[in-house]
């Protein structure tokens, strides 16, 4: 089985909108190139599990802060559309989440590995 996982690290060429372009938010993309790695790595079933919990993790999160920022943005009136700024800002937060448990995991699994 091939780890598809790496094929993430591709969204970090957003970046370069934000470093030849005059978009520097599009700079903070470069930060997906950490998942080139997994390109390296021989998937098993822990690594699988690993990155679905994590993935479901984040995937609720951010409907969570979708519809509590639409409602925020909406009802105190402080963007011209809610619903934008709520996805983007729930977009950038389970993107957070899901790259810092992951490295949380991983560590976790690396600390048992050299404990053995």
């Amino acid at each position: 089985m091939k780890n598809i996982y790496g094929f993430i690290g591709f969204i970090s060429l957003l970046g370069f909108i934000g470093l030849f372009g005059k978009e520097p938010l599009f700079l903070s993309f470069f930060a997906f190139a950490l998942f080139f790695k997994y390109f390296l790595v021989q998937p098993d079933e822990f690594f699988i599990e690993t990155i679905r919990k994590c993935a479901a993790y984040a995937f609720f999160i951010n409907l969570f802060i979708v519809a509590g920022a639409t409602f925020v943005f909406s009802y105190f009136e402080i963007s011209s559309n809610p619903l934008a700024g709520g996805t983007a800002l729930g977009f950038g937060i389970s993107i957070a989440i899901f790259t810092f448990m992951t490295f949380i995991m991983e560590w976790k699994e690396q600390l048992g590995a050299r404990n053995d």
